[in-house]
This record gives structure tokens, C-alpha cells and sequence, in this order.
């Protein structure tokens, strides 16, 4: 296994900046990136603190149909493709059939027996 440690937590709000306030004011969390991804109707707030991150995720589209809260907890890896192959061994119910990739960055998710997203990240 190439999993080193937890990456992030990831929430989903529908008020992100009430959510921002909210880490920022009462743990002490500073906002550090934030995009708007508009091919899926999304905006991701960084927050950080002391090495400690959290995604916010605020829906730009009535097309994600989750409630405000925890998303997904992620784990970072330092070789994605050995903990995919890892994971489609063990029987992990997988969300996708192979690494997403994009520009600095590359993923899988997994649900949990309890239901829960666990990803499992690589930064390049």
C-alpha cells in the first residue's frame, strides 16, 4: 500500500461562505485556493491549517443532489496506480474503472461499507 497519510476532508455546502467563516473563525483555518470548475457546476475552497486541509465544495447547478456536509475524506498516495490495482483486488466498490487524471493531480474514489466517499489522491 502507497498510502501515506490523509490528504483532506472534503464538505459540501450550499452556503460555502458561511462554512468558510465558520473554520476560519472558530478553528482558526485561512483559505489558501479557490476555483470555479464549471464543467461540474462546482466551487472548491482550500482551507489551511498547520498542514491540516479542508475542501469546501459549493454546487454552482441543481444538478448535484447531496446534502450539506461531510463528502469525502481523502488519503494521499505516493503511487496511485499500485493502491488501484490494490483496491480492485481487495473487492472495493470503486467509482471509476480506471486513475482520473488531470494537470497536477491524480484520483479514485472508493464508497465505504457505511457509505461514505474515501478518496485516494496523488499530487504530482
Amino acid at each position: 500500500m502507497a498510502i501515506t497519510k490523509m490528504d483532506h476532508v472534503a464538505i459540501l455546502a450550499k452556503d460555502s461562505g458561511k462554512t468558510v467563516d465558520f473554520y476560519r473563525e472558530f478553528l482558526g483555518f485561512k483559505e489558501t485556493f479557490r476555483q470555479e470548475i464549471k464543467l461540474m457546476h462546482i466551487v472548491i475552497i482550500l482551507l489551511e491549517r498547520d498542514g491540516d486541509k479542508i475542501e469546501v465544495i459549493e454546487p454552482t447547478g441543481n444538478d448535484i443532489m447531496m446534502n450539506d456536509g461531510l463528502k469525502h475524506i481523502a488519503f494521499l498516495s505516493d503511487d496511485i496506480d499500485s493502491d488501484f490495482e490494490s483496491f480492485q483486488k481487495k473487492g472495493a466498490k470503486l467509482l471509476h474503472k480506471e486513475v482520473q487524471r488531470h494537470e497536477k493531480v491524480a484520483f479514485f474514489f472508493a464508497r465505504s461499507p457505511s457509505g461514505e466517499f474515501v478518496e485516494v489522491i496523488q499530487h504530482f
